[in-house]
């Protein structure tokens, strides 16, 4: 059984060597200290919370690649930055980036480079303009763009067509652009994807 006080480094070893149990250990140990790192840098709760989950996952897959002799803090707050990196690259590599950033500037709609963008602001804009759709508006987009899931899955889900998803999916894109003018930079990065 483990000691509460077990120190970091052994918690390491075990975790390099397998171990669950100190995965878990160490997970509840720089949970909050990583959430609290990633949100500072995205100011957005649901993203923070992917990245740190994303993080963890990493940890325990590649565990055997743990460098002891190192900070484990300094190499889970590596990976968390890096998974960032990574989530925001992929983003702006959208071949309909280029195109998006255009209308952007043509209808000025971009933040200003001086201006700092604030996700919790963006957050709550997007909540509010979520309530302007539609029940079936709503529920198709959230599980299209939240959840991740499949025009077909949706289809499948709902009963519906998928070209009845598609058809409220443009809907409630278009409803949430109009709703956020100024924040619609930011609706593009984490939903047109």
């Amino acid at each position: 059984m483990y000691n509460i006080m077990m120190t970091t480094s052994k918690l390491t070893l075990d975790l390099k060597n397998g171990s669950y149990r100190a995965f878990e250990m160490l997970y509840d140990e720089y949970f909050d200290l990583l959430y609290g790192y990633v949100f500072g840098m995205i100011r957005s709760h649901i993203h923070a919370n992917e990245i740190v989950q994303d993080t963890f996952i990493k940890v325990w897959l590649h565990r055997s690649k743990i460098d002891t002799s190192l900070s484990f803090k300094a190499w889970l707050f590596k990976i968390a930055k890096n998974q960032l990196l990574n989530d925001i690259k992929k983003k702006y590599s959208d071949p309909l980036f280029e195109d998006y950033i255009l209308h952007c500037e043509n209808n000025d709609l971009l933040v200003e480079p001086n201006q700092e963008f604030d996700f919790e602001l963006f957050r709550v804009a997007l909540l509010n303009a979520k309530q302007k759709l539609t029940p079936r508006q709503l529920q198709v987009f959230e599980m299209c763009k939240e959840e991740s899931l499949t025009a077909s899955e949706v289809a499948k889900k709902l009963n519906i067509t998928e070209a009845s998803v598609y058809n409220y999916l443009s809907q409630s894109i278009s409803t949430l652009r109009n709703e956020m003018k100024n924040l619609s930079f930011m609706l593009f990065l984490f939903f047109m994807q």
